[in-house]
């Protein structure tokens, strides 16, 4: 029998909280893939640090960001479509990302001075959301994360993850940037549902980044939300279908 942390949620079609019983965090040190992300941060570190930083674009939702381009990111993997213009330029991070099963996003996420990502929701609770920290800029009270009134510090060679669908924020009060590698790991409970996942998340983010500048979707009913959500997720899977997913 499956209790609420089996329950596949997603944010499009809820009321804007998460009532489920996922922790802040996970501990996921006993997971195989931990000790291969956690031993190649120095790789991760190397290759964001000599690539130029024009390939930074600010994230597609830029309402989260208090300063609209001071949170900025570079995809490599989104919900299974691999960018490959900028995966080429990471080819060591490449290997190792290739390695780790159910991996299904990946993306350096660069948090600038001055600025904050503001308290949020994210788009389900199906994966691990992943951070490694590569350049850190500050530790606690300067510089930091939080989910569910847990505050945290990046600290080189020290991933983490948590869950996605908890409210959750960032702050860099530095004055230096801070680099991260972000990851999305499908949970095992979910793994046999992952491209129908993949493909409703697909949709979801592709209506948000139209309507971003509107409040049109948060004033539709849950239900119609439910059902455009899934309706374009049909049109997108069999694209999604033909991902290869890492397994």
């Amino acid at each position: 029998m499956k209790d609420q942390t089996d329950k596949i949620w997603f944010s499009f079609d809820s009321d804007g909280t998460y009532s489920g019983n996922e922790p802040a965090y996970f501990d996921i040190s006993n997971y195989p893939w931990y000790e291969l992300i956690r031993k190649s941060t120095p790789i991760f570190q190397a290759e964001i640090t000599n690539r130029k930083e024009d390939l930074f674009v600010p994230y597609s939702n830029t309402t989260f960001a208090n300063k609209p381009t001071k949170w900025k990111f570079i995809s490599l993997i989104s919900w299974l479509k691999i960018n490959r213009n900028n995966l080429k330029q990471f080819p060591k991070t490449n290997q190792v990302l290739d390695k780790i099963p159910f991996l299904v996003s990946a993306g350096y996420s660069l948090l600038d001075d001055s600025s904050n990502i503001k308290p949020h929701i994210g788009d389900s609770n199906v994966m691990f959301r992943i951070h490694i920290p590569l350049l850190i800029p500050g530790g606690l009270p300067n510089c930091g994360f939080e989910v569910l009134n847990i505050k945290r510090e990046w600290k080189v060679g020290e991933p983490f993850a948590f869950c996605d669908a908890h409210q959750h924020y960032a702050w860099n009060n530095t004055d230096e940037r801070r680099i991260i590698l972000v990851l999305d790991i499908i949970r095992p409970e979910f793994q046999s549902e992952a491209k129908w996942i993949c493909a409703k998340i697909r949709t979801t983010l592709a209506l948000q980044f139209l309507f971003q500048k509107t409040n049109i979707l948060d004033k539709l009913p849950r239900f119609l939300n439910s059902f455009i959500m899934s309706f374009g997720a049909i049109f997108i899977y069999p694209v999604v279908f033909f991902y290869r997913l890492r397994k």
